[in-house]
């Protein structure tokens, strides 16, 4: 313990042994979040965390949560083809699963949101973004075990004031922000913000001749606050989004030379034989600015002579995601005596449609047509004593009702080996209720001593109802296969038609199910049905903090907390529902105890802060969502994980002109128990095969000692802000932003050939030149100059063992973004 006491000293001889050559002459300005459900200064709340405000995020040109991340170490956002995912320090919910709430959540306004497709909301006119890391079980909605983005909106202002932005760039980029805020009345103010963002894409398609991903997102924010009364304030904000993606970022990114399987060989030597019809070339595909994926209906195949022209079913569909969402909240707080009590009222919906060409390939072989329809409702009551006494205490109450509804139409190609072109079509219904109540103590001791115990009670209950149905993807005619005349037995396209050709031609369809549906088949499905399953489940979470100020600018702290986040139902389940792995359907809560000593201290007279913490945390029964090597996910409890290591965050007004700031992380997260790991596909091909990798007992690897997924083991960020005036009444101001990644997994089964990411240095710069006082600018922006080719999303190719694909973020950019306020 001791050690806090030597931080401060060390931090001083940093700076006057290299930096007291500089005269530092401003203070840096306060940064005041909301962490502790109280306004305070950032200095003074004993949690790790950085806060972005609103400004910085719109001077780096930043569009949504993904760009966001690029900044924050040991924070990772990253977007799959039907869903994000968020980590922090290692911990998070990775894979595709509609069933799984994140184990690091977002939170609009004080507004817990979950689910992954609300994370996809773009950024616009907002006030900060707090970044809170290890769980966030008490004050914060519905508890989070891994830590939570929370995204605070603009609000109206006082006086009457408004803005317009423009921004050109390359790829087609293009965007236009307008805001207008002020007094409607004299105790009433208004704030409109909209936003339209377009983007025609980075990578070339060589089948289509399009660019991906094409981008056009459309926001519009109404805000109003209210002074009801001296005792009575209302904030209330109604936003509407509408975002739209033509295809994707995803291509083959590996091959497994040779190929692993004679089926592999067969789909990759098509594959080939596709792009070179297409494109004149060697057909060979390469990590770079294009893609080859198209879901053409089996045109090229029958050109190329793998099937006779006009066979019903294969995919045809374009790649796109089409989104809608809304996000609503009343917030009252009401002045009782010296108290507070605040009143939160949350909406959030959002409905989309995604195709996702998830053969990720130039084959019409997988496609991916899902619908998901989502609507909570929250609410919640906290009361809040008087700041600055003895005694400090929040008490409160949250309930939430969130329906969920998610279906997907999966069709295969598989025509293309000689069987029927299917398709699987399932749907997943879910009804999902939750009540807490929750307190936080904070009691000083001395005027330097303080301390803090959470505790929070929460009830959970799931109802689902699921099913499961096969088909037909276009019809098909069995006739000839049983020396029928032409129409004796052909079906139709429905799951009824289906069930005719299961009891008419009952030896055909046990063949069907043989090579195609089954375990023994491409795809492992089964038809299956469960009706009102439930699940409830109640739990305790608690959080103990002791925090000492040493000195007047110096505050350590030492933390130890808990975090549970409740199980559920697998919404992507495709095994049987009437024998033992009907079980399969639900996995279990997984937990947190987390460990935490930090400290922050403000040093040269203000003009410096510097912060830092040591963590240490422990999961169990960890959800993981893991593709199971052919078409499918699975979600497993994965034992332990293990993820411990130090951050530092600094900024230092160097001078008058310079501003320079940094964070790093120095991670070590692994699964510290994991005896039942699914192998991976170098560990299953033969062992005279070059790439064979040793390992795999019974269908499972130890995956103890691996470390976990987006946990790169050094991560930072250097920026540096200069600013300095000219001509009298103008300043030019140039900022450069450095963020570099060690290697890092970004699949749930850590296959070093498939899912892993390099090591990354990416650059940002803007040059702008504006009035002094802010009312113009105009700015050259610089995204990714190093053109770093980094990919969060990358995973097996379905049924193509040893094969791989990868989703690029952008490449590099260049934008010109014009300001004008008033």
């Amino acid at each position: 313990m001791k050690n806090r006491f030597i931080l401060r000293p060390m931090a001083a001889a940093l700076v006057t042994a290299g930096l007291s050559s500089i005269a530092t002459a401003q203070v840096l300005e306060e940064v005041v979040v909301t962490a502790q459900q109280r306004s305070e200064s950032m200095q003074d709340v004993p949690i790790s965390m950085v806060a972005m405000s609103g400004d910085k995020i719109n001077e780096q040109a930043i569009t949504k949560m993904e760009d966001f991340s690029m900044n924050m170490p040991a924070v990772t956002v990253a977007q799959n083809p039907i869903g994000n995912f968020i980590f922090i320090r290692g911990v998070g919910t990775g894979g595709a699963n509609q069933g799984i709430e994140q184990s690091v959540a977002t939170f609009h306004d004080g507004v817990f949101m979950g689910r992954h497709q609300l994370s996809r909301a773009p950024f616009m006119d907002l006030d900060r973004i707090e970044v809170l890391r290890g769980p966030q079980s008490i004050l914060f909605g519905k508890n989070t075990i891994g830590g939570a983005l929370s995204v605070h909106t603009a609000r109206p202002t006082e006086e009457f004031e408004g803005s317009v932005q423009g921004l050109y760039g390359s790829d087609g980029e293009q965007e236009v922000n307008a805001v207008i805020s002020g007094p409607l009345t004299d105790n009433l103010r208004g704030r409109i913000a909209y936003r339209n963002y377009q983007l025609d894409g980075y990578l070339e398609n060589v089948m289509t001749g399009n660019d991906a991903p094409g981008r056009e997102d459309e926001t519009l924010r109404l805000s109003l606050e209210w002074d009801a009364s001296d005792n009575v304030r209302v904030n209330a904000k109604y936003e509407h989004s509408e975002f739209q993606q033509e295809e994707s970022i995803t291509q083959l990114g590996r091959v497994g030379v040779p190929p692993y399987t004679a089926g592999a060989a067969q789909l990759t030597a098509l594959t080939r034989a596709s792009v070179a019809y297409a494109t004149g070339g060697d057909g060979i595909e390469e990590l770079d600015d294009e893609r080859a994926v198209i879901n053409d209906g089996g045109a090229i195949l029958a050109a190329i002579g793998v099937v006779p022209a006009g066979v019903p079913g294969f995919p045809n569909k374009e790649e796109g995601s089409d989104n809608e969402m809304d996000v609503a909240h009343l917030n009252v707080e009401i002045a009782l005596g010296d108290h507070t009590l605040t009143l939160l009222t949350g909406y959030a919906s959002y409905d989309y449609r995604d195709i996702c060409d998830c053969d990720f390939s130039a084959l019409p072989f997988i496609e991916v047509d899902a619908i998901e329809d989502y609507d909570q409702y929250s609410q919640e009551i906290r009361l809040a004593s008087p700041a600055g006494e003895k005694l400090e205490y929040i008490v409160g109450a949250y309930a939430q009702q969130a329906d969920l509804y998610y279906r997907s139409k999966e069709a295969f190609g598989t025509a293309a080996f000689g069987a029927p072109n299917v398709t699987r079509d399932y749907d997943f219904d879910q009804e999902q209720t939750t009540f807490a109540v929750f307190g936080s103590l904070t009691y000083t001791f001395t005027d330097t001593l303080r301390g803090t115990f959470g505790l929070r009670y929460s009830d959970e209950e799931k109802t689902v109802d699921r099913q499961l149905d096969k088909r037909f993807t276009g019809g098909w005619d069995f006739s000839s296969a049983v020396g029928a005349p032409a129409g004796t037995f052909a079906y139709g396209d429905t799951a009824a038609e289906y069930d005719r050709f299961e009891q008419e031609l009952a030896p055909v369809a046990a063949a069907v199910d043989a090579g195609v549906w089954n375990d023994t088949g491409f795809l492992g499905t089964y038809e299956h049905q469960f009706v009102g399953r439930k699940r409830n489940e109640n739990f305790v979470d608690w959080y103990a903090n002791l925090e000492y100020d040493l000195g007047a600018e110096t505050l350590v702290y030492a933390t130890i907390s808990t975090g549970i986040k409740g199980g559920g139902f697998d919404a992507r389940f495709l095994k049987e529902s009437d024998t033992v792995r009907a079980d399969l359907f639900e996995y279990e809560e997984e937990e947190a105890l987390a460990y935490e000593l930090g400290f922050k201290t403000t040093l040269l007279d203000g003009a410096m802060r510097l912060n830092g913490a040591i963590f240490r945390n422990e999961i169990s029964d960890s959800q993981v969502s893991i593709f199971d090597g052919a078409t499918g996910f699975v979600v497993v409890n994965a034992a332990e994980i293990l993820s411990q290591g130090v951050e530092f965050d600094l900024q230092w007004a160097a001078t008058d002109n310079l501003i320079l700031s940094s964070s790093a992380s120095f991670l070590d997260s692994v699964f510290d128990k994991w005896d039942t790991a699914p192998c991976w596909a170098s560990q299953q091909v033969d062992p005279s095969h070059p790439e064979f990798t040793p390992g795999c007992n019974a269908g499972f690897r130890d995956a103890s000692g691996d470390n976990t997924q987006f946990s790169p083991e050094v991560a930072f960020n250097l920026n540096a802000d200069y600013s300095v005036a000219i001509g009298g009444s103008m300043e030019l101001r140039a900022i450069l932003n450095v963020n570099y990644s060690d290697e890092f997994a970004t699949v749930g089964d850590l296959d070093p050939l498939i899912g892993y990411q390099d090591s990354f240095t990416m650059v940002d710069a803007r040059l702008s030149v504006g009035s002094e006082t802010g009312k113009w600018e105009v700015a050259l922006i610089g995204r990714n100059l190093t053109d770093e080719e980094v990919g969060y999303n990358n995973n097996d190719q379905p049924l193509v063992p040893g094969n791989g694909f990868n989703s690029l973020i952008r490449l590099r950019s260049y934008s010109v973004q014009g300001t004008y306020r008033f």
